[in-house]
Parts: structure tokens; sequence; C-alpha cells
């Protein structure tokens, strides 16, 4: 998932919502919003994207590996001890299902 425009943030938003907590909420709009690669996975380092959130390298580690555990992020690479991340697509997926629609009844 890539951040693109404001409905992209409100999406994002909305689904983060109630689900997750605030630092969490910040790493998936953070990854949303950074420069991905065409398989949505993001190539700068932990320390740069902790800064750019305003968070310590170890709060940023441990809200990684939370969002992995719930399925939010998943490792795609590695080169030495970098570990390389993007978003589930499978969140991308569901926003892509056609919405409920509502059925007028005239009478």
């Amino acid at each position: 998932m890539k951040v693109h425009r404001s409905e992209d943030v409100l999406y994002v938003l909305k689904r983060t919502g109630r689900v997750l907590n605030p630092n969490q909420r910040i790493v998936v709009m953070l990854y949303a919003a950074s420069e991905q690669r065409p398989d949505g996975s993001v190539w700068i380092k932990a320390t740069e994207l902790a800064e750019t959130a305003g968070m310590s390298a170890p709060v940023f580690s441990r809200t990684r590996k939370e969002l992995e555990a719930l399925g939010w992020l998943e490792e795609v690479d590695s080169v030495g001890p970098v570990r390389v991340f993007r978003l589930t697509p499978t969140i991308e997926a569901e926003r892509e299902q056609p919405a409920a629609r509502l059925r007028v009844i005239s009478g």
C-alpha cells in the first residue's frame, strides 16, 4: 500500500483506528508514506524511519515486531543485519473489496 492522496491517508487511519495503538499506527503510516519498490518493500534503515517518526530505535523496533506478529508488516528481504519490510498486501486487497451497498426501497 502506498499513500498517494488524502483518501489514502484517511483509509489507513480508518483501517488502523480501533485495532492498533498510536505507535503502531504511526509506523504503518510511515511505511505507507515511504518510498517503496514495486513489491511494496521499504529500503530505508530502521534508524532513519525511527528518527522520522520521532521514536527511539528500540521503540520503533519493538513496534515493528508487534506489527509483524499482528500481520500488518512482513519481512521481504535482508542485507546482512538489515531487515527489509513491507505492509502486508492483504491490507490493500481488503480495500479493493466492493463496499456494501444500500438498497433503496421505493414505495
